[in-house]
């Protein structure tokens, strides 16, 4: 098991978009993950609104 981090803002998570534009995503199926949470806070200072979250998720690659 690896553990990802995403970015939580209010009820809704970062993602990016097809055009490489940061974006919001309304569930954490959709929400970019990040592989350290240095990585995801750093995204989060440029993107997101204060009183973001960090959210560790375990993930299973079969």
């Amino acid at each position: 098991m690896m553990t990802v981090y995403v970015v939580k803002t209010g009820e809704q998570f970062l993602c990016t978009a097809e055009d490489g534009d940061i974006g919001m995503a309304p569930a954490i199926g959709e929400a970019t993950s990040f592989l350290s949470f240095e990585e995801a806070e750093k995204v989060a200072n440029e993107h997101a609104d204060p009183g973001y979250e960090i959210v560790a998720i375990g993930v299973t690659r079969h």
